[in-house]
């Protein structure tokens, strides 16, 4: 699902009409450009950026106003090759509980590690030596990703993160599954944040499927501007919008861009295991 806005190019004299279907000579003659009038970076960080993108059908236009507008834009796919490839290092590696990287195991044997130490298993996080694979080391320099993030960031984009991560299936309570869906939350305040969401498994409304409210980068109480804290549905949706809350679903390879600032509901699966990737980028901080 894509949504398209006429929100007017915000980027102050970036143009960048089309990255797709551009051939490879284009592609780095925009790229450099676009880093010479944000960021001055290195040649060597120019030319290693200036790779042939795995997304050849983005429409960059549209990419930036929706994430101007909305805070998020859903339309980028990543081929076969590269989903496999991270899949299958995600099942023949081990992962580990978010607090205790001690207690690691592999997601075949999930069923088996609950049933003998009586630990409920909500997710599994893989560690820094894993996720520093090739094909995710390609997404992270990949130049239509970075060219997204310096565009919208108005900055050359720093890689502050990657996390490879499966939230399980649970059973739970009706009424742990009301409160679970009740609490909203905003990841950073920090306007310059990018944050580039994959799913590695197919996700369904079973799937608990990323959620993200439209349009609360840009529109926030005072309160919200200062405060972490959770939201009720209630506060969510008289203040943006039933309509506003989306939940996105996808096949496996479907990505996303987010800002940070979106509110996102937590939520865990019901019936089926997502594995997703996560690439956040900051901006690089201008100097005095």
């Amino acid at each position: 699902m894509m949504f398209i806005d006429v929100v007017s190019n915000p980027t102050a004299g970036i143009e960048f009409n089309s990255f797709q279907k551009g051939n490879n000579y284009l592609n780095r003659i925009r790229l450099f450009i676009l880093a010479k009038k944000i960021g001055k970076m290195k040649t060597s960080d120019i030319q290693a950026q200036s790779q042939i993108s795995i997304f050849q059908d983005i429409d960059f236009t549209e990419t930036i106003h929706s994430l101007k507008h909305n805070g998020i834009y859903q339309n980028l796919n990543l081929p076969e090759p590269i989903i496999q490839e991270i899949r299958d290092l995600a099942l023949t590696n081990t992962c580990h509980e978010p607090n205790n990287p001690q207690f690691s195991f592999n997601v075949s044997e999930k069923e088996e590690v609950m049933r003998q130490t009586g630990k409920l298993l909500v997710r599994g996080i893989y560690n820094k030596t894993i996720v520093s694979c090739p094909a995710i080391k390609k997404l992270e320099t990949d130049s239509t990703l970075l060219a997204i993030a310096a565009t919208y960031l108005n900055a050359e984009p720093i890689h502050q993160d990657t996390q490879l991560w499966w939230s399980f299936a649970v059973e739970s309570t009706l009424y742990e599954r009301r409160q679970e869906a009740q609490r909203f939350y905003q990841a950073t305040n920090n306007p310059r944040s990018l944050t580039f969401y994959f799913y590695l498994t197919d996700v369904d409304l079973c799937s608990n499927p990323h959620v993200c409210v439209l349009e609360s980068h840009r529109k926030k109480k005072l309160a919200s501007r200062f405060l972490y804290k959770d939201h009720s549905l209630r506060e969510i949706s008289q203040y943006y919008g039933y309509p506003n809350i989306t939940s996105i679903c996808g096949k496996a390879g479907f990505g996303f861009v987010e800002d940070g600032r979106c509110f996102r509901k937590k939520s865990s699966p019901s019936s089926s295991d997502r594995l997703t990737l996560e690439l956040k980028f900051t901006a690089k901080p201008r100097s005095i």
